[in-house]
Parts: structure tokens; C-alpha cells; sequence
């Protein structure tokens, strides 16, 4: 049982250890000083404009699954292309908020993210590329996210204040427990709330 345990804890290790370094994050443009100081920031999502798997554009992918969905059974597919858009706003961007200030307050950051039209500073999450991953049991692959966090001022969004990229930002079930799609692509939202406000706080806040 002891040895059981310990191939189980260098297990989970081990899995931790290739998602955390398989994502990239690069501060492309401008300083994050701007952080230092503020107490809210407004956080607003752009999805016009992205690949999905091997899919160039969204609305490719969305074709192709809707058709499929409607092949098997009238009227499925429709319900999905409809599920697919809410879990944007009901699950991706309601779990990068939550993991972001759950790092912010982990850190005594003081700084809350979400709906505040009213902050200074408005952080624009950009989708540029999303694999959706799949788990049939036998064989599954991780979901992941390429996204931009663009800073811009709330009350001048053409003034980009910093622009920081997130390449491979994974998502997956604990235990592979991921058969729903917008769980994982969820948690890929997650990891990258989580990602960016550790990002933030190494660099500007600590």
C-alpha cells in the first residue's frame, strides 16, 4: 500500500510538472506597472476570431459538428451549436474570473477582476486558438487555449497599456474524470485565470 501510494503521489507529480511547463506566457508589448495600485480590474472576452482544432475558423468547426449532430438526430445539433456559445459566458469566462482572484486573494493582492465597468483599466481576454480535446475512456487528448491578455484604459480601449500572450494553456479533469467537453475547455480557462494573476503578481505585486 505504502509503495502504491508513493507511485501515485510521483504520479501526479509528475503530471502536474509537464502542464505547468507546457504553457507559455510572453509579455509582448508595454509595462504592467499599471497594476501596482488598482483594486479592480474589468475583464471583458473576445471570441470573434479563432481555430478550432483542425478547423481554421469556429464557424468551420461549428458547421461540421452541427451537421453531424443533426445527421444522428434533427434538431441536436441545433442544441448544441446554441450549448457551445453559452458555455462561453456561463463556464470560460466565469472560471478564468474565479481563478484569477482566487490567486489574487491567495496573495493578499487586493485586487478583484470580473464586471467593473467602472475600473481604470479593462483587461481584454482575446481567444486566438482553442482544441477542444476529447475522452472516449480508452483514449483521450487535453483540451488547451491560446489566448491574448490585452490591457487597454476602460475609458480609451485604443490605448493598449500591455499585451501578454499564453501559448498551450491546458485543460483536463482531475484523474482524466473529462468527458464533457466544456469541462475541459473550462478548466483550460482556469488554469490560464490562474496562470495570469501568478504571472502578475511574480512580476509587479510580490
Amino acid at each position: 500500500m505504502k509503495t502504491l501510494k508513493i507511485m501515485i503521489s510521483l504520479a501526479l507529480v509528475a503530471f502536474f510538472a509537464v502542464h505547468v511547463h507546457a504553457q507559455k506566457i510572453t509579455l509582448e508589448e508595454g509595462s504592467l506597472d499599471f497594476i501596482q495600485g488598482i483594486d479592480e480590474l474589468n475583464v471583458e472576452y473576445d471570441f470573434s476570431d479563432f481555430g478550432v482544432g483542425k478547423f481554421a475558423t469556429e464557424a468551420e468547426y461549428i458547421e461540421k459538428k452541427k451537421n453531424d449532430y443533426n445527421e444522428d438526430e434533427p434538431g441536436k445539433g441545433d442544441d448544441w451549436e446554441a450549448e457551445w456559445h453559452a458555455d462561453k459566458e456561463n463556464t470560460y469566462q466565469r472560471r478564468f474570473e474565479e481563478l484569477m482572484n482566487t490567486v489574487f486573494l491567495s496573495k493578499d493582492a487586493n485586487i478583484m477582476t470580473g464586471p467593473y465597468t467602472n475600473a481604470d483599466y479593462t483587461l481584454i481576454l482575446k481567444t486566438t486558438f482553442l482544441e477542444p480535446g476529447f475522452n472516449i475512456g480508452i483514449s483521450r487528448k487535453n483540451a488547451s487555449i491560446n489566448v491574448e491578455a490585452i490591457f487597454v484604459e476602460t475609458e480609451a480601449p485604443e490605448n493598449i497599456v500591455a499585451r501578454i500572450s499564453m501559448a498551450k494553456v491546458p485543460g483536463n479533469g482531475l484523474f482524466a474524470g473529462d468527458f464533457d467537453a466544456e469541462m475541459r475547455i473550462g478548466e483550460a480557462y482556469a488554469k490560464a485565470g490562474q496562470s495570469l494573476a501568478t504571472y502578475l503578481w511574480k512580476k509587479v505585486l510580490r
